[in-house]
């Protein structure tokens, strides 16, 4: 089977334009316009490609952007954008957007690298951590939550265990903050 593509734009006749050429090359398409339906959407299908339009969606864009990565941190995001708001492309980028493309666009080019956030899909190894390990993580940001380190608990608590490093880090420069006071 070939690649599951979302399309995400609310202009209809570029959106109807967008399925009708990808479907020539025998890939599944998936369009919506409204957030909603693309949470459902994700959640229901193994999405590869997200293909969004960042012209009418602007910040929103970014919020949905955030939300695909956090939850799905291996499907590609493509964003087609207007030439002036680069500021959205760029922050896209940062995001962890595999490409941004403005318009008007080029649907060869497009096409490659729909291939190409494909095939850097299926190399995307995600761990999820073993229930073990979550409850482990749980139960040191609970302690640090009751030794009054809140900032820290919360720290452990979105990014994980990952960052025991950088806690280690800045208790010891707490610590040495106190001594020199």
């Amino acid at each position: 089977m070939g690649i599951t593509i979302l399309i995400i734009e609310r202009d209809s006749m570029l959106q109807e334009h967008l399925v009708r050429y990808l479907k020539a090359d025998d890939w599944r398409i998936f369009n919506s316009r409204q957030q909603k339906d693309i949470k459902r959407i994700l959640k229901k299908h193994p999405i590869d490609v997200v293909l969004m339009s960042l012209n009418d969606l602007k910040k929103e864009g970014m919020a949905l952007i955030k939300m695909i990565k956090k939850k799905h941190p291996a499907v590609q995001v493509i964003t087609v954008n207007s030439g002036d708001q680069i500021s959205l492309s760029i922050e896209g980028m940062k995001l962890g957007v595999f490409d941004d493309f403005l318009m008007p666009l080029d649907l060869d080019s497009l096409i490659l690298r729909i291939r190409e956030a494909f095939q850097a899909k299926k190399e995307v190894k995600v761990i999820k951590p073993s229930l073990l390990q979550r409850c482990q993580e749980l139960m040191v940001a609970a302690s640090f939550a009751e030794a009054g380190e809140a900032d820290i608990a919360k720290e452990l608590l979105t990014k994980g265990l990952n960052s025991k490093e950088n806690i280690k880090n800045s208790l010891h420069n707490e610590k040495n903050e106190r001594r020199k006071k």
